[in-house]
């Protein structure tokens, strides 16, 4: 009765139910845990994968990807990088960099919608944003806007990539968006949190695409466990123990069989120690792998099949 009760919580939208719900955030964490221990998968002859990666919503963010690259280069980490059309446009070379070093670019939509220089939070050099929110675009807008980023990335870069995130997924509701991402031939997508998931953390085949839930703060359950939430929100949550919370994370993957799926902001190197995170996430390798995201949903294809669920 009560995992069935704490599952209710952590999928509610409303604000009062998630404010109460962090007076038992460790109780909630441990529902979304043992999701993955009843499920005692093989990540590929190890304990748990990490799937790392990265979002390019500013583009301070685009013009970082070659200091994040250099960075990651001298480890055997998968990598992945939502990228948005019209900085592919205006900081090509800067992509191009993530391609020729072996990573792999995502659709992360041509303008990323709701994109906002808040001087509350992180204003950008760049004045022609879009502010527009996600969700009040219609579907056929929603489609233009993942069609025409799929198509510069082809065109400048010569990249079909193989998979979406939703900008500002965690407030948008992405069913209806399968159907234009089968279309467009694409493998995944990583657009819901982990709470939200039809298995909670745990990869769930929808039609063709696996969806693969991104990662909620262990300290925090209803919050994505990433940059804007360590540094920005509410005036950030681990502005001072940021890496310590991503190795308690990762260590508890390894615990229960785990999955940890984060995204990071390239910007925020003056923050976050990327060096230092990237050679810890190396020295799990033994336990954990780390794939990209087009080599994780092949692989889960070939190990669950299409139209089964874990």
């Amino acid at each position: 009765m009560f995992t069935w009760m704490a599952k209710k919580v952590l999928r509610s939208r409303s604000s009062i139910v998630q404010i109460g719900g962090q007076a038992i955030s460790k109780m909630l964490s441990g529902v979304l845990e043992r999701e993955f221990i009843k499920k005692e998968i093989n990540w590929s002859g190890r304990s748990s994968c990490l799937l790392l990666s990265f979002d390019v919503d500013f583009p301070e963010d685009a013009l970082a990807l070659p200091r994040i690259v250099e960075l990651l280069t001298p480890h055997q980490i998968g990598a992945s990088f939502a990228c948005v059309g019209r900085w592919v446009q205006d900081y090509p070379q800067a992509h191009q960099a993530v391609i020729e070093a072996g990573y792999e670019l995502f659709n992360h939509s041509f303008s990323h919608p709701e994109l906002i220089n808040s001087p509350d939070h992180f204003v950008s050099f760049r004045d022609d944003l879009n502010e527009r929110r996600w969700h009040e675009l219609s579907l056929p807008e929603k489609k233009r806007e993942i069609h025409r980023c799929q198509e510069i990335v082809r065109q400048r870069l010569g990249d079909d990539m193989q998979g979406f995130r939703a900008p500002h997924f965690g407030n948008v509701q992405i069913d209806e968006l399968y159907p234009v991402l089968e279309e467009l031939g694409l493998s995944y997508s990583s657009s819901k949190l982990a709470p939200r998931g039809n298995l909670l953390g745990v990869p769930v085949m929808e039609g063709t695409v696996l969806e693969i839930p991104v990662t909620t703060c262990p300290r925090h359950p209803f919050t994505s466990l990433d940059s804007w939430h360590a540094y920005y929100a509410r005036g950030g949550w681990h502005r001072d123990d940021f890496f310590e919370t991503l190795e308690e994370q990762f260590r508890r993957a390894i615990q229960n069989r785990g999955l940890t799926c984060i995204y990071l902001d390239p910007k925020d190197s003056d923050r976050l120690d990327f060096a230092r995170l990237f050679a810890l996430i190396a020295s799990l390798a033994e336990k954990c792998w780390t794939p990209n995201y087009a080599d994780f949903a092949s692989w889960w294809r070939n190990e669950h099949g299409v139209g089964a669920q874990a």
